[in-house]
């Protein structure tokens, strides 16, 4: 199995659309409890137009994960002035800080180190830029929480929600 990260472009989006709907439905799976969710149509839409504004930036990067030549995942980071976010005035951090916006593995190839080598990749982006604080926002049923606190990540923020239709 020859497994490759190539950096991506925003010509690449659309290749993402099967990759990022899975996700939305490992949402969905892991807690049902918070439905009603969006269709597959509109959780695209909306993700699609977030990463062409993301691309956008110049220290956004796209990493791409080719297994035998197939797309079977890819990570979206992207650097945000602190003063921007949420942790100024809780948290002392550089002025600058990364976040792993979306990263999504092919069901066939969890569990195998694709997402370690992804998140690695990223980090490396983000030290490159003198980024050393990163972030990454994910529900806290989906498995890859459990990929994230390995790698160092811990709960820092929690959002509640009463969402009309639930």
């Amino acid at each position: 199995m020859n497994i490759e990260i190539v950096r991506g472009s925003a010509a690449d989006i659309p290749r993402l659309e099967p990759l990022w709907v899975a996700v939305h439905r490992v949402h969905q799976e892991s807690m049902p409890e918070l439905a009603p969710y969006v269709d597959d149509t509109t959780t695209w839409a909306y993700h699609r137009d977030l990463y062409t504004g993301l691309l956008a930036e110049p220290d956004s990067l796209l990493l791409l994960v080719l297994i035998d030549g197939e797309l079977a995942g890819y990570a979206l980071g992207c650097v945000h002035d602190v003063e921007t976010t949420w942790i100024p005035d809780t948290w002392e951090t550089g002025r600058r800080i990364g976040e792993v916006e979306s990263l999504s593995v092919a069901e066939g190839h969890r569990g195998a180190g694709v997402g370690t080598r992804l998140l690695d990749a990223l980090e490396a982006h983000f030290h490159e830029l003198g980024v050393e604080d990163v972030i990454i926002g994910a529900l806290p049923g989906n498995p890859a929480v459990r990929l994230y606190e390995r790698r160092g990540y811990t709960p820092t923020w929690l959002y509640l929600s009463k969402l009309r239709g639930r």
